[in-house]
């Protein structure tokens, strides 16, 4: 019986393990080209709040070597609009949009893709 138990745990975590997304290492906004998963946001201009992004609320956004950037919030396309990578060094840049024009500082720290919005920072993992 113990035995069965331990196989049956032992399937259980290859399966999450399987199922679940490798991230991508990044350490250059040369890399920015791909899909990433939106992790955070957090600022604010009185109240400094985070909201973090989980199974029922999950976003990605995909900047395509085409140059096509394409913003998904829960699989329904958000915003889709031609972009562009101003880069300043390694680790910092400039995120352009073009419909609607928007600029927006980029950071690659610790692995992860912080778009300035403002006040606000959004968090993204790589994930293709």
């Amino acid at each position: 019986m113990k035995s069965k138990i331990k196989v049956r745990s032992l399937v259980i975590l290859l399966l999450l393990y399987g199922c679940s997304e490798k991230l991508i290492e990044v350490t250059s906004v040369d890399q920015i080209p791909g899909t990433w998963r939106w992790e955070s946001t957090c600022g604010g201009d009185i109240d400094y709040t985070c909201v973090n992004g989980s199974k029922s609320n999950y976003a990605t956004i995909e900047f395509r070597s085409d140059g096509v950037y394409l913003e998904k919030h829960m699989d329904t396309v958000f915003l889709q609009t031609n972009y562009s990578i101003l880069k300043s060094d390694d680790m910092f840049g400039t995120l352009i949009l073009e419909n609607p024009s928007d600029s927006r500082p980029v950071t690659v720290l610790n692995n992860l893709l912080i778009i300035q919005r403002g006040t606000f920072e959004d968090s993204y993992s790589k994930i293709k």
